[in-house]
């Protein structure tokens, strides 16, 4: 039956399956005027930032048409984020930081050409040039916490039982404001794979230093997997999605899969932990939310046989 990909995002604040805090560093997108979600990460050793972005106008998210984009910069570089799909209002990029102490800025930017650069013609040919939009010179500026380094688990750990513990450890940093693990599943069974993730808060005060899931409580081993959409998550599983160099979700339309049928061989789990802390929207900005974070992934497998 071939491969099946979900994007699975837990609804933190509606959904029964939520598992954590409350998210404590997003607030809302304001019914009027401009409001702005954005979000750099900085993996542990790497020199290359993932930036995420949407834009809102009273209330509403907007897709950036004519010449207009959004832009991230770092001490050293800059890039257009692009659309992870057409129209979706959903941005995304990467970029080198070669200081993490000189923060990103985020602005909505009026660059024609620049917006048409991933097109199949020309930049110069079919060039309409509307203005800027109302949506232009908007900012948000962030700067990175602390870099986070997994102590536990080693990479490729085997858990063999579903009542195993994985158990995260690392050293904690008191100018955290927020820890976050994200765990993208992929499991086997024959000829059959799913794929699904999910995001959790699991301090919403600080830097416990440490936190431990079972196996249970990320596989299941019955029933219905159901999608829980929130759009206060997006941007997270977006990130994760950059980290891992798959932008399945929002181009797939995820579904729901019986586990009553689906017969596990192994599956590998990746777990990545963020540590946040807020940034600042600019002049103007009415809503919505600044997030800077560093992250490590670890990946595990689940092999029960």
């Amino acid at each position: 039956m071939g491969r099946i990909f979900i994007w699975l995002m837990v609804a933190f604040n509606l959904s029964a399956c939520f598992q954590g805090e409350s998210d404590s560093l997003r607030n809302g997108v304001s019914s009027s005027g401009v409001s702005m979600e954005v979000w750099g990460n900085l993996p542990y050793g790497s020199s290359e930032a993932q930036v995420a972005a949407s834009v809102y106008l009273d209330g509403s998210k907007k897709a950036l048409v004519g010449g207009d984009v959004v832009k991230a910069y770092s001490e050293s570089d800059e890039t257009i984020l692009r659309s992870i799909e057409n129209l979706s209002g959903d941005y995304v990029s990467s970029l080198t930081v070669l200081n993490p102490m000189a923060g990103l800025e985020f602005e909505v930017d009026f660059d024609p050409e620049g917006a048409r650069e991933d097109r199949w013609y020309p930049v110069d040919e079919l060039l309409v040039d509307p203005g800027p939009g109302e949506l232009v010179g908007y900012t948000s500026q962030l700067n990175f916490p602390a870099p986070i380094l997994l102590n536990t688990p080693a990479q490729n750990t085997v858990y063999t039982s579903r009542s195993q513990d994985i158990s995260l450890s690392w050293d904690a940093n008191i100018s955290t404001e927020q820890m976050r693990m994200t765990a993208v599943r992929e499991c086997h069974s024959g000829d059959r794979s799913v794929r699904w993730a999910t995001s959790t808060i699991i301090d919403n005060s600080g830097d416990p230093g440490s936190y431990s899931r079972t196996i249970s409580s990320l596989i299941p081993d019955t029933g219905l997997l159901t999608v829980a959409l929130d759009a206060l998550a997006q941007l997270s599983v977006i990130v994760v999605s950059a980290i891992l160099e798959s932008y399945t979700f929002g181009l797939i339309h995820p579904e729901s899969i019986s586990f009553d049928s689906f017969v596990i061989d192994y599956c590998d789990i990746g777990i990545t932990l963020f540590r946040e802390i807020s940034g600042t929207l600019g002049p103007g900005v009415s809503g919505g939310n600044a997030i800077a974070s560093t992250s490590e992934t670890v990946h595990v497998i689940f092999d029960p046989n």
